[in-house]
């Protein structure tokens, strides 16, 4: 994938690295893996790569799209300028495809760095850090604030506002999907004073997530 949009390889590459990746599987992967017979492909791993070819047909797709705007320009600098501007037509179309692709490729490493939680603090760290420091105006005044050491009946906003202990120990639970993104996004806020653990009603592993990108090609 960053070879394709770091650099300006033809599709005929692309189509032989995936020819050959195919013939890797088909002749040995399944033969490995599975003990099927040489050459025989079990049916997940046929799954596998039928996805694999996908998401490479889907990448060339979106590469071309990327390439249109500087086609267009570079067939309006071949029109003005005659055929004696070719090979600077050439020099300057292969400069504009190299910086878009570099452009690109910046703007997917930011995109991985923000899900990794490197850049900014998602919603669930920072509900559980304004609750952690009893934060004023915020979640902390709206969320049920409950202490078991307390008998009885529990006035609420009475129990709120007595002097509360610092929170040690904290459970950060989703109802519905979680991923590992927002567990790695939480530890921002864990210290040697503060433990976060994290869990959820559903975690899908990385197979399952392929296979969504899969379907969405």
């Amino acid at each position: 994938v960053v070879y394709c949009l770091a650099t300006t390889a033809p599709s005929a590459d692309i189509d032989e690295v995936a020819g050959g990746m195919k013939t890797a599987l088909e002749t040995k992967g399944s033969a490995v893996t599975t003990g099927a017979q040489h050459g025989t492909l079990s049916i997940d791993d046929k799954k596998k790569l039928e996805q694999g070819m996908r998401a490479i047909d889907y990448l060339k797709k979106i590469r071309s799209m990327q390439m249109i705007p500087n086609m267009s320009a570079a067939m309006q600098e071949t029109t003005s300028g005659g055929d004696g501007a070719n090979s600077d037509m050439l020099s300057a179309f292969m400069a504009r495809a190299t910086d878009q692709a570099t452009g690109l490729l910046a703007k997917a490493t930011e995109k991985v760095g923000s899900m990794l939680g490197k850049i900014h603090k998602h919603r669930a760290t920072l509900v559980v850090e304004n609750l952690c420091n009893m934060k004023p105006n915020s979640e902390d005044e709206e969320y049920l604030y409950l202490d078991p050491k307390v008998k009885g009946d529990v006035d609420v906003s009475a129990l709120r506002n007595m002097t509360r202990a610092p929170v040690r120990d904290v459970i950060a639970f989703m109802i519905g999907g979680g991923c590992y993104a927002e567990y790695q996004n939480l530890q921002m806020i864990s210290n040697e004073r503060r433990i976060v653990s994290y869990g959820s009603t559903e975690l899908i592993d990385p197979c399952v997530f392929l296979n969504q990108l899969g379907k969405l090609a």
